[in-house]
């Protein structure tokens, strides 16, 4: 598990400031040098207690996403639960803690969607290096090739080269059948946190015994879609498993 100082202290505006003070202090003036390392040192310190860098800093890293789909539908999703997260952070006292969960479970389909966008954009930069048309087309001047040989030998050999272009036709079909599957699952947890965002707001003016009924019933509903995306991670890497590029 990861140390929430030792994350705080590589978050790229704690180490810009640390190069600041090292420089200021080098070509400027000695005394930025020592300003600069305890304003450093405040933000490590502060920003290792904040409960978001805390819980940032145990989680798995992410996925690097350099496909623009992907990384459009990811940050949508993103954007939502940490509206979400504020939402509940602004809930008071034992209605607060109830929604806790709630932000969690966000939190944890977030880093679904992080997996499902990385599986996509490995899928989606298969199918870019794969000329669809020209692989009919080989296909077909093997079809004529097989279709005009009299030699057993050569046409067991193009029977053979036409078998595996096939092959290879319908991975690739059934590649954009997946991401378009991903496309569709992504949309449907974006779809359900907007949902929830709203029933935070709600909420947070409720009376603690409402809140606990309707807290439980978002959490139910949350705990449900993380259900079908482990299902849906479990098909998908099967059907990656078979369906070899």
């Amino acid at each position: 598990m990861g140390n929430p100082y030792a994350y705080a202290a590589r978050r790229p505006l704690a180490i810009v400031v640390l190069l600041l003070a090292v420089l200021g202090g080098l070509l400027i003036y000695w005394w930025l040098l020592p300003l600069g390392l305890l304003a450093y040192a405040l933000m490590v310190f502060f920003g290792g207690r904040d409960p978001a860098v805390a819980a940032a800093s145990q989680r798995t890293p992410r996925p690097r996403l350099s496909s623009s789909t992907f990384r459009a539908q990811i940050d949508m999703i993103e954007r939502t639960q940490q509206e979400i997260q504020r939402s509940v952070s602004q809930a008071d006292g034992p209605v607060g803690r109830l929604m806790t969960r709630i932000s969690d479970q966000a939190r944890d389909l977030v880093e679904q969607a992080y997996a499902l966008c990385d599986k996509g954009q490995i899928i989606e930069g298969y199918l870019a290096r794969v000329n669809l048309a020209d692989l009919q087309q080989r296909i077909s001047t093997t079809d004529r090739q097989i279709a005009s040989t009299a030699d057993p030998y050569t046409r067991q050999q193009l029977q053979e080269t036409r078998a595996a272009l096939a092959e290879k036709q319908r991975n690739a079909a059934d590649l954009t059948t997946y991401i378009g599957r991903i496309q569709a699952q992504l949309q449907n947890i974006h779809a359900n946190l907007d949902n929830v965002l709203a029933e935070t707001v709600r909420l947070r003016t409720a009376d603690a015994v409402s809140a606990d009924s309707a807290t439980n019933q978002v959490a139910q509903r949350l705990s449900d879609l993380k259900s079908d995306m482990d299902s849906f991670q479990r098909v998908l890497d099967t059907a990656l498993a078979t369906t070899t590029p």
